[in-house]
């Protein structure tokens, strides 16, 4: 211990003599180790952090495939009561569905979003109430009964300023009665990850079962697929064996009911590996896993600088070694000298990497998602964090000290002192060591910049795209009417007066009403039967997205019609059901022929099958993200499926926000206390569905790109500089000889641009193979794309030269009987 603490005290005093470099390295390792940090916090947030709920590694998620429908579905209420009675692999299983519900508290109504649960959902899960009671196992079973609610600790604190006497408050949920009985825990957010649930209702309950079917025929009906599940796996019992054992269940149901489980199979998922729901392609792991390969990559080069500037220093301090060797040190002692001193400059970056982690995911834990749901993202640094920003700290010491040290272990002390450390007597096998470990830097610093340009260009790609629909000069108003209690009758008139009175301002060119937006995170699809194709027994109908909207909904938002017409005043809620749908849609279910006039069915607003028409065929949109797949997709007249959840989207002449408050206002003057969002279609068009995760992936991939190449020229800097300067005494000699400038330039440029180049040869092959794994997550762009790669490869160069020639010119201006005494 006492040999120990004389090493600190030793590299501490080396460290503070040498302040340039020591700030040099703790930067370059801190932002090495914080870009580590900083992904992992995101990853940890992500698919590591469990749920706050007892022994959250037993929770699993079950998920539905069946024969001739993609990707996993939902599950029934009857399904779900077979499947909970016929399996033995779990202590329970638990069914909810999320919902959108407007709550009125003492005439002031506002969106709220909930979870509509089965009676033992918050007993799965094991967890106990912040206040009151929750809903009890017992309760929920009848349809219709139990009109209780259960806050999210969340809402609670801003929509009730956290008041305990709100238990037994009365409020309305779209117009229906409940009575607050309890408060979830704090941190306690639901089992929808990501989204953080307002509340908690009865499955059973009335109110918030809008747009679905009646609570009555969601305990009978086995086609209404609207419930996920989760489960709490017995202690003991693993995911391959309950999922066997699902199996034979799902056999089971598959022979007692052909005509809806035909085909059916269960899959279970690990909780974390299923956020929000079970993704087939494992799309998050996959972007984690290329994102985890880049910080990583950041890293090894930054422990590459700081080795090489490390292996400077022990070259020039070979003179002292073997001094301390001959009166002696051991070559343990002066190993454990340069790796105690290692220890200090890493665990110095470490915490200045954990420090800029901390801000970084706090930063991005504060992104604006470009919705009004409660959608959150926590990547605060945790336990887990900090464990691994320890072993990092430790893994980077030992990268960057066993170069130097084994550098140590191969220098000949005796010839040291016999030569009096004179700089030009350094060995070929050093300048080999030190030039590769910069075309290393060059080379993984070239693959950063190559990823980086293909998320750029990706992202300017994707800004260029043509949507299928203009969303310039709109502003999108959301609103609820039926938050504040307004039924059919009366929402149906205070729509069409809004509309007219928002049509009358000045500035205003068109104005439609729509259920959905383009890319917003609210949607509804449809179960159809094309008119001559009927299903066969227990072949599940195909679902298609759809929107109910207005008959200037398509000029609007400037779709192109191609064929028919769309809809006029005249198709209302007496006139034959009609629709208007996409080319997609039209070539999927009647391709060599033409649509319009063609018939499907679909359900009504009363869940009923009910035949439509098809009167027109409009040009394809993006609806869901916007690097999506062309897809079926059909628009309904709102005239005929009344929805009380509108977006009134609003042309202007004028700057869309310039309206925002004349349009608030005429709204608050039909109706005082109604909740009303506002935002332009441009604004949406950076949310969770649009551009943000490709602006984050761009930025994230930039800043890293940059980081390397700027650890690639200190790099190029040193090394070039220190062996010119090792070579002071021999340009003497040369320039008394008769040479001449542009020689002693050409000798310094020579070596220096052969390793420059080598790396970047060496980068060029690793990009060429490291950039076609990221080809999956990039739009418009290949992964070998030339203007990228010839881009990048003409920085780096101009770069990497730049640092060659600063250095190399230096050499020129050295007066030679200076340097024929320079040592």
């Amino acid at each position: 211990m006492r040999g120990f603490l004389q090493d600190l005290r030793h590299a501490l005093r080396l460290l503070v003599k040498s302040p340039g470099f020591t700030l040099v390295a703790v930067l370059t390792l801190a932002l090495g180790t914080g870009v580590n940090t900083t992904v992992f916090s995101l990853i940890n947030g992500i698919l590591l952090r469990p749920m706050p709920v007892a022994q959250p590694e037993q929770i699993v998620v079950l998920a539905a495939r069946q024969e001739g429908s993609p990707g996993f579905q939902s599950f029934s209420y009857p399904d779900y009561q077979d499947i909970r009675s016929q399996t033995d692999a779990f202590s329970d299983i638990l069914a909810y569905r999320v919902s959108l519900v407007g709550l009125s508290v003492d005439g002031k109504g506002e969106h709220c979003v909930i979870s509509r649960v089965t009676g033992n959902y918050f007993t799965t899960l094991g967890i106990q109430p912040a206040l009151g009671r929750f809903i009890l196992p017992s309760e929920g079973q009848t349809p219709g009964a139990d009109p209780i609610f259960v806050l999210g600790y969340a809402y609670w604190q801003k929509r009730f300023g956290g008041d305990k006497s709100v238990i037994g408050k009365q409020v309305d949920i779209d117009g229906h009665p409940v009575t607050i009985v309890g408060v979830a825990p704090k941190g306690f957010a639901g089992t929808y990850s990501f989204l953080n649930m307002d509340a908690y209702l009865p499955l059973s309950a009335v109110a918030g079962s809008r747009g679905s079917t009646p609570v009555e025929e969601t305990w009978t009906h086995r086609e209404e697929r609207s419930l996920e599940l989760r489960g709490r796996l017995k202690p003991g019992v693993k995911l391959k064996q309950a999922e066997a054992s699902l199996q034979v269940v799902a056999l089971r149901l598959a022979e007692q009911h052909p005509e809806t489980d035909k085909g059916m199979r269960l899959n279970l998922f690990p909780e974390r590996l299923a956020r929000p729901t079970p993704d087939p392609d494992e799309t998050v792991p996959k972007v984690s896993l290329a994102f985890t390969a880049l910080a990583m990559l950041v890293l090894l080069v930054a422990c590459f600088n700081i080795a090489n500037i490390l292996l400077v220093r022990a070259t020039a301090r070979q003179r002292e070694m073997a001094i301390r060797a001959a009166i002696g040190a051991g070559w343990g002692r002066l190993l454990r000298q340069g790796i105690t001193e290692c220890l200090l400059l890493t665990l110095a970056g470490g915490m200045g990497g954990l420090l800029f982690g901390w801000w970084a995911s706090r930063f991005l834990s504060t992104l604006p998602l470009g919705t009004d749901l409660p959608i959150e993202f926590d990547f605060q640094p945790d336990v887990r964090v900090y464990l691994f920003t320890a072993i990092l700290v430790v893994v980077t010491a030992a990268l960057v000290g066993v170069i130097p040290a084994f550098h140590l272990t191969k220098t000949d002390l005796n010839h040291v002192l016999r030569e009096g450390g004179r700089g030009s007597s350094e060995g070929r096998q050093r300048h080999f060591l030190r030039s590769s470990l910069v075309m290393a830097q060059l080379a993984g610093s070239l693959l950063l910049l190559v990823v980086a340009g293909l998320f750029v260009r990706s992202l300017a790609k994707a800004e260029k795209l043509y949507l299928g629909f203009d969303p310039n000069h709109i502003l999108n108003v959301a609103l609820d009417i039926q938050e504040i209690g307004y039924q059919e009758p009366r929402g149906r008139e205070f729509f069409r007066a809004v509309e007219e009175r928002i049509r009358a301002l000045p500035g205003v060119v068109s104005v439609a009403q729509a259920f959905s937006v383009p890319m917003g995170l609210i949607s509804s699809q449809d179960g159809i039967i094309p008119d001559d194709q009927p299903l066969e027994p227990g072949q599940v109908p195909p679902a298609v997205f759809d929107n109910y909207v207005t008959p200037d909904y398509f000029e609007t938002l400037r779709i192109p019609i191609k064929r028919g017409r769309t809809f006029n005043d005249s198709d209302n809620e007496s006139a034959p059901k009609v629709a208007v749908i996409n080319e997609t849609m039209a070539k999927k279910f009647w391709p060599n022929r033409d649509a319009v006039g063609r018939r499907f069915k679909s359900k009504d607003n009363e869940q009923k099958w009910a035949d439509t028409e098809v009167i027109g065929i409009v040009q394809d949109s993006k609806y869901k993200g916007i690097v999506e797949d062309p897809m079926p997709y059909l628009y309904k007249p709102l005239a005929q499926d009344y929805v009380p959840l509108r977006n009134i989207q609003v042309r202007t002449s004028v700057p869309p926000q310039s309206l925002e408050l004349q349009v608030a206002a005429t709204i608050h003057q039909l109706a005082p206390g109604l909740a009303v969002s506002m935002k332009t279609m441009e604004q949406d068009l950076q949310g969770i569905n649009g551009y943000l995760f490709y602006r984050l992936g761009a930025q994230l991939s930039g800043a890293m790109g940059l980081l390397g190449l700027t650890l690639a020229v200190v790099g190029v800097y040193s090394v070039v500089s220190y062996a010119a300067a090792q070579r002071t005494h021999e340009i003497g000699i040369r320039m008394t000889l008769g040479a001449e400038s542009r020689d002693v330039l050409k000798m310094v440029l020579t070596r220096s641009l052969m390793m420059i180049v080598a790396g970047v040869a060496l980068g060029m092959i690793l990009s060429f193979v490291g950039a076609r794994a990221l080809g999956s997550f990039l739009v418009g762009v290949s992964p070998s794309d030339p203007v990228t790669f010839g881009v990048v490869m003409v920085l780096l160069l101009s770069v990497a030269l730049l640092a060659c020639l600063i250095p190399a010119y230096r050499a020129t201006r050295v007066d030679p009987l200076v340097a024929l005494r320079y040592e």
